[in-house]
């Protein structure tokens, strides 16, 4: 059984192994931090109190995703997603994402937004399959954003 948990400063190292080159952070990330991906990059974007992390566990605690939730007014914003690599193919995915959504409803939230680089399909159609909608963003032809009414 699959479930969410607020990360642990312990479990960084682990996501940071996940992003091994810096197309693999951009996907990540956008172009919010640089390669090499450290430890004070990415515990850094959950320091303020409107942030949260999560990770995504089986039942043998092994980490299996990652995400970032934030909530303002009434929507959600999911943000650097990612699954290990080596469990990707498998839908871990599309639990991840739904395990989210389940997260920005019990926040109150009524709608889930996020972007994603354009050209990563399987993001892309991970989002799609879960209901999330592409909403048009002129200003950066790399990034798709997307929202889902709860």
């Amino acid at each position: 059984m699959l479930s969410l948990r607020q990360r642990a400063d312990a479990d960084i190292s682990t996501v940071i192994g996940w992003v091994p080159d810096a197309r693999a952070l951009y996907l990540f990330t956008g172009s919010r931090l640089v390669w090499p991906l450290t430890m004070d990059q990415l515990a850094a974007m959950t320091v303020t109190g409107d942030v949260s992390a999560f990770v995504m566990v089986d039942d043998g605690s092994l980490l299996i995703g990652h995400f970032d939730l934030s909530l303002a007014d009434d929507t959600a914003r999911i943000g650097r997603v990612i699954v290990d690599p080596a469990k990707r193919g498998r839908g871990y995915g599309g639990a991840l994402v739904s395990l989210a959504i389940e997260s920005a409803r019990s926040l109150g939230a009524r709608r889930v937004a996020l972007n994603v680089i354009a050209d990563n399909a399987p993001a892309v159609a991970t989002y799609e399959r879960a209901g999330f909608q592409q909403l048009p963003m002129a200003d950066r032809p790399d990034v798709r954003s997307m929202a889902l009414t709860l």
